[in-house]
């Protein structure tokens, strides 16, 4: 665990770290973390740049999610409908998984107006954005409320606002079956996303159709591809 824990240091704004910048990050002490990070080296994961005396991820670590998504057999499927949804619509279509207190890109399908905007396996935010609240819209009032306790101190200045802002959601996805998050996420960014559960509710994710605002207009998003991201997160639900 505490291997892992070194690994998910690194980030795209964290490319090379030290060993004491990985221990600020962790929590880790610096002895422990130097005896990682000669293990991870030796394992193929981490590589060191002795100049710099820094580290920084190599492509080894790939296979650990390769393995992931080589084995959830919807993605096949689901990226031939959200490409096709990105075409039609000139938006980034995504497919994401909860990872509290994030959601992450499993897959990605891009449009003409926003060509790129993240990418898969990146992390983004659960409480802020259309595609976390459409999941957390998905789960029974019990697993919310216990989600949202679990959230609450991740954001101790605004909670109560961010609240009532993914209880809006809950009531969007709940009437129409898609929530709308224009402009409070990303400044000049909009999207709308629908949550897709499995049929015996075990599994839970969320797909979310996002244009920058100059490219599509609230009206046109939410009376045009709203409800055709709804209907293709029913479809997709069946594969689950």
């Amino acid at each position: 665990m505490r291997g892992l824990e070194v690994l998910e240091a690194f980030s795209p704004e964290r490319a090379m770290l030290g060993n004491a910048e990985i221990s600020a990050a962790t929590g880790l002490p610096k002895p422990t973390v130097s005896r990682l990070t000669r293990a991870l080296v030796e394992a193929g994961y981490l590589e060191y740049e002795p100049i710099r005396g820094k580290y920084q991820l190599r492509p080894r670590v790939l296979t650990l999610g390769f393995s992931v998504l080589s084995n959830m057999k919807v993605l096949p499927i689901a990226h031939e409908q959200l490409q096709r949804l990105a075409t039609a619509s000139g938006c980034a279509v995504s497919l994401a998984w909860p990872d509290l207190p994030h959601m992450i890109y499993l897959d990605r399908c891009i449009g003409e107006a926003l060509p790129y905007f993240f990418s898969v396996g990146s992390a983004i935010d659960m409480a802020r954005t259309a595609t976390g609240r459409a999941y957390l819209a998905s789960l029974d009032p019990k697993a919310l409320e216990s989600m949202l306790a679990k959230l609450a101190p991740y954001y101790p200045d605004d909670w109560q606002p961010l609240r009532d802002a993914i209880m809006l959601a809950v009531s969007e996805v709940n009437e129409r079956g898609f929530c709308l998050v224009d402009t409070t996420w990303r400044q000049n960014i909009r999207g709308v996303a629908a949550p897709l559960v499995s049929r015996d509710g075990r599994t839970r994710m969320s797909i979310n159709c996002v244009t920058p605002t100059f490219a599509m207009d609230q009206e046109t998003l939410v009376g045009k591809w709203g409800p055709l991201l709804a209907n293709t997160a029913q479809a997709l639900s069946m594969y689950l």
